[in-house]
């Protein structure tokens, strides 16, 4: 019982991102154009507590377009979008801006 405790609550606590780190199996559920020209990607499970671009909400992560990977992670995320493949995702600060991206697992397997 107790270790069902435990493996929930890491199960929650890696879907929160109110701290700069890596996300881990995520889905990409939706993507955001942006005026600015950057992209706001929401993911299942939900991460809580960021500051998206152009006011999207708590539950959306942000990839500027001044980034200098701006195309390949993009091109990253639209394709695990499009074929419903699990994502890992590196958060650079607590607003959840977006700095690196693994596709199909971890960055350490």
């Amino acid at each position: 019982m107790l270790l069902k405790a435990v493996v929930s609550l890491s199960l929650t606590f890696s879907a929160m991102a109110s701290f700069a780190d890596w996300q881990f199996d995520l889905k990409v559920t939706r993507i955001v154009v942006v005026e600015t020209g950057g992209i706001n990607y929401r993911f299942e499970p939900p991460l809580s507590g960021c500051t998206s671009q152009s006011n999207y909400g708590t539950n959306y992560a942000s990839l500027y377009p001044d980034h200098k990977g701006f195309n390949s992670i993009h091109a990253n995320l639209l394709a695990a979008y499009m074929s419903d493949k699990i994502v890992s995702i590196y958060l650079t600060d607590a607003t959840c801006k977006i700095g690196e991206t693994v596709l199909g697992g971890r960055h350490y397997d």
